[in-house]
């Protein structure tokens, strides 16, 4: 039996800030000319600021980018906070949970908790994934300002992500001090 009272399941997944995110998606569709879908390669953007866009009537992908842990979680666009504390549930008590700010550690982790370690491509994998990084963005990470505008309107747009994103870097350093081997800093 592969899961039992001794061996449960669990998820585990890479969260990423959702302003981080959504910024990172604005640069990829101006970009990503390699895509087939017509809604991910957007040139147009390119001569658009990210503060334009998110005003845009209808700009095309943002309504998937609203709340996205939570349309993730809920398969809904509406939420209320006994959803939020119902996510932070799931969230609590299904994942082992990673953040992109702390790649290899993240890594690491789930190495250790799933017993990759030792595999024999891991040293390949992690070199690969971790260190070039599979689909990289080459946009700056300081590219909008904390407190402009267009970061006001993506907190505004994100309000039940951010309260989750807070509640999963705390969960971060609570599952690190668990292991007991990991620095639990998270800036």
């Amino acid at each position: 039996e592969l899961f039992n009272p001794n061996h449960k399941a669990r998820y585990f997944t890479l969260f990423r800030d959702p302003i981080e995110r959504i910024v990172s998606t604005f640069y990829y569709h101006q970009i990503a000319e390699w895509e087939t879908d017509k809604n991910v390669y957007q040139p147009e953007l390119a001569n658009t600021t990210i503060e334009e866009w998110l005003q845009m009537p209808g700009a095309q992908g943002l309504g998937d980018l609203k709340n996205f842990y939570m349309k993730s979680l809920f398969n809904k666009d509406q939420f209320t906070d006994e959803d939020l504390e119902q996510a932070k549930e799931i969230i609590r008590t299904k994942f082992l949970v990673g953040l992109v700010s702390k790649m290899q550690e993240s890594v690491d982790r789930f190495d250790y908790y799933f017993g990759w370690s030792h595999h024999v491509k891991r040293e390949e994998c992690g070199k690969e994934a971790i260190q070039t990084g599979y689909n990289r963005n080459p946009h700056s990470s300081t590219a909008l300002e904390e407190g402009s505008k267009a970061w006001n309107l993506l907190v505004k747009m994100n309000h039940y992500d951010l309260q989750l994103y807070d509640f999963i870097v705390q969960l971060y350093k609570e599952q690190g001090v668990l292991f007991g081997i990991f620095d639990v800093h998270v800036d």
